[in-house]
């Protein structure tokens, strides 16, 4: 029990769930493997936003609103997936989205057919 506990503790998708505020879950998605650039794609946000918000936690509500949905797809998708698995599946071209990257989508402000993939993918559709 105590191992299974102090493992949750160190989970990258453990500091994911807890995290709250924009500074939070950068640092969380950090962990998980997600760069900066890569963060700042997600949220169609320039590399410094992403430095500003891990710093301040200042964030603007668009902004706020796609990296809030790029953390609750990542646990979506942790469900199956290890974290760089995440990142992979998040970064690469998906049949399910006409061939495009989940990320630019989420960017777009598209995250509910993100959301559809990742579902799907966890009940056995092919990506």
């Amino acid at each position: 029990m105590a191992q299974a506990r102090s493992a949750q503790l160190v989970s990258p998708f453990g500091a994911l769930r807890r995290a709250v505020a924009a500074d939070d879950i950068v640092r969380a998605l950090r962990r998980l493997g997600f760069t900066q650039k890569q963060i700042a794609n997600a949220t169609g946000a320039t590399d410094r936003s992403v430095r500003n918000w891990a710093a301040t936690g200042a964030i603007r509500p668009a902004y706020d609103e796609r990296i809030r949905e790029l953390s609750e797809i990542s646990l979506l998708l942790s469900e199956t997936l290890t974290p760089r698995g995440v990142t992979q599946w998040l970064n690469a071209r998906n049949v399910l989205l006409d061939d495009e990257r989940p990320v630019d989508l989420i960017a777009r402000g598209e995250a509910d057919q993100v959301r559809d993939a990742a579902e799907a993918y966890l009940e056995g559709s092919y990506v």
